[in-house]
């Protein structure tokens, strides 16, 4: 008797809520790998070294005609700078005719001998092809006048001394003075004058006439057409001045003129009186240090 509905106890069924799937050959298909040989012969390696010989060759032939064409020779330096005078020193020192090929021009070596000229700070070097070698300078900025023994020199924040100069009035700029012509803590005693310089208003820079370093942690003032030294100390440069503008003439009417007035103390006023026997030959500030 044949059974067309086997009985549930005898049916296979799927797990709830997974479909049937119909799924064709599960097994892996071998992949069938191409397998070529290299075959490297001799002609072929002497090929690739003449080839590879042949590109350097080339490459040289070009290298040479580079350098040694006149093209590339240099035949115009360009010049950029504010002060004329240094213009003209720069251009005296390059040579064009002397460079030679452009390509072969050692840039650092012109750019050190540019800044080794008192008035160059800094030098920039660029090569403009094919013949034009182009030169921008910033210059130094006097900034003071020193006072060595009998020497006034000019010099920029740096203390590089710039020019020579035959007298104090060819430069109207400050004055610094030292009793030891600056011969120790130099760039200290700078930066002392710098600093005070820097603290004072635009009106009080323009009164001042001269700065004493000889006290390498205090600095002492003289004003424009005075001879009172005011000492200042090491900070509260442009308070003390302006203090001392404001009562000066007070003090000298009740004690004649003064030969210091010293500021440094917050709790008093420290002065002297001019001598009587100096008052009738006041000495110049400028001439005072040596």
């Amino acid at each position: 008797m044949v059974t067309l509905n086997p009985p549930l106890k005898h049916r296979i069924l799927p797990i709830y809520g997974e479909p049937f799937e119909f799924k064709r050959g599960l097994e892996k298909v071998p992949v069938k790998k191409i397998q070529r040989k290299l075959n490297v012969r001799w002609k072929h390696i002497v090929l690739f070294f003449l080839v590879i010989a042949g590109f350097f060759f080339g490459l040289m032939k070009a290298y040479l005609y580079l350098i040694n064409c006149d093209d590339f020779a240099v035949k115009k330096t360009e010049i950029a700078c504010r002060q004329e005078f240094v213009g003209r020193d720069i251009r005296a020192l390059l040579d064009a005719s002397k460079f030679g090929n452009l390509l072969l021009l050692d840039i650092g070596r012109v750019q050190e001998r540019i800044e080794a000229h008192r008035w160059v700070k800094e030098a920039r070097l660029r090569k403009i092809f094919p013949s034009t070698l182009k030169v921008e300078i910033t210059e130094r900025e006097p900034a003071a006048v020193l006072k060595t023994g009998e020497n006034f020199l000019m010099i920029d924040r740096g203390g590089v001394w710039l020019e020579r100069l035959a007298a104090r009035e060819d430069a109207n700029l400050p004055l610094l003075l030292d009793s030891a012509s600056f011969k120790d803590s130099y760039q200290e005693k700078l930066g002392l004058a710098w600093k005070c310089l820097d603290a004072l208003t635009p009106g009080q820079r323009l009164e001042v006439e001269a700065l004493d370093l000889s006290d390498s942690q205090s600095v002492s003032v003289y004003l424009l057409g005075q001879t009172t030294r005011l000492i200042l100390g090491g900070e509260r440069f442009s308070e003390r001045l302006s203090f001392i503008r404001t009562y000066k003439e007070t003090m000298e009417g009740q004690n004649g003129p003064l030969e210091y007035v010293d500021l440094r103390f917050d709790d008093r006023i420290i002065f002297k009186p001019l001598p009587a026997v100096e008052m009738a030959a006041v000495p110049n500030p400028r001439q005072e240090v040596n």
